[in-house]
C-alpha cells in the first residue's frame, strides 16, 4: 500500500504542488483546502479533526502532515489591527497546531512525519516591521516545530522556509517556483531524510542570508 499523506492547503500554490510531487513519487494524497478535495476550515478544532478523519476513515493510517495553508498580509507596526492579526495568527499558527495535534496519535503509529511552513524573511528572527504579525506568527510557528521536533520520538517533523515564490506576494528579483519548493518537501518526507527532525530548510535562493 503507498504511504499516505494529508496536504493543507492543496487547493493552490506551494500546497497543490506538494500534493501532485507527492503523487507523482506514488503518495495517495489527501488534499485539504476551504474550496477543496476535503472542504474544512483547519483553524477550528472540528475543522481539523474532520481533516485528519477523513485520512482515518478512508485508509486507516497516515503517514505525514503537510501544513501549507496560511495567509499573508501586509501588517506594518503601528497600523496593524486585531482583526488582520488574528486572521494571520490563526491561518498560520493555529492551522498547524491544531492539525498537528489531531495527526500526532496516527502519525506515532507509522513513525510519520510533519512538514510545516516558515517563510525566509523570519528566520533567525529576523525583523519585517512593514509584515509584523506574519513575521511574529511565522517566528512562533519554528518555535512549536522545533519543540514538536524534540518532544517526538517516532514522529520526524521539520520546516521548510521558501523565498519569494511565482504565484505570491509581488516582490523584485528571482520567483521561485512551486515545484522546486514541492520537491524540498517531498525530501524531507523520504527516507532519506530519515534521521532529518527538527530543521529548518531554507528554499529561498540565497534570500535574506
Amino acid at each position: 500500500m503507498s504511504p499516505i499523506a494529508l496536504v493543507v492547503g492543496a487547493s493552490r500554490g506551494i500546497g497543490a504542488a506538494v500534493a501532485r510531487e507527492l503523487r507523482d513519487r506514488g503518495w495517495t494524497v489527501v488534499g485539504v483546502a476551504r474550496r477543496g478535495e476535503v472542504k474544512a476550515d483547519v483553524s477550528t478544532p472540528a475543522g481539523a479533526k474532520k481533516a485528519v478523519g477523513t485520512a482515518r476513515k478512508l485508509f486507516g493510517r497516515l503517514d505525514l502532515l503537510v501544513v501549507a495553508a496560511g495567509d499573508f498580509a501586509w501588517t506594518p507596526v503601528s497600523k496593524v489591527d486585531v482583526k488582520a492579526f488574528d486572521r494571520i495568527f490563526d491561518s498560520n499558527l493555529r492551522t498547524a497546531w491544531l492539525c498537528a495535534k489531531e495527526a500526532l496519535p496516527l502519525l506515532r503509529k507509522s513513525k510519520g512525519s510533519i512538514v510545516l511552513f516558515g517563510g525566509t524573511v523570519t528566520q533567525r528572527v529576523r525583523g519585517n516591521p512593514k509584515a509584523v504579525a506574519y513575521a511574529m506568527a511565522k517566528t512562533a510557528l519554528t518555535v512549536f516545530a522545533t519543540s514538536l521536533a524534540r518532544a517526538e520520538k517516532d514522529v520526524r517533523v521539520n520546516m521548510v522556509n521558501p523565498g519569494i515564490i511565482e504565484g505570491g506576494i509581488d516582490l523584485p528579483g528571482r520567483k521561485g517556483k512551486p515545484e522546486e519548493v514541492a520537491k524540498a518537501v517531498a525530501w524531507l518526507a523520504s527516507h532519506e531524510a530519515s534521521h532529518v527532525s527538527g530543521a529548518v530548510l531554507d528554499v529561498g535562493g540565497g534570500l535574506y542570508t
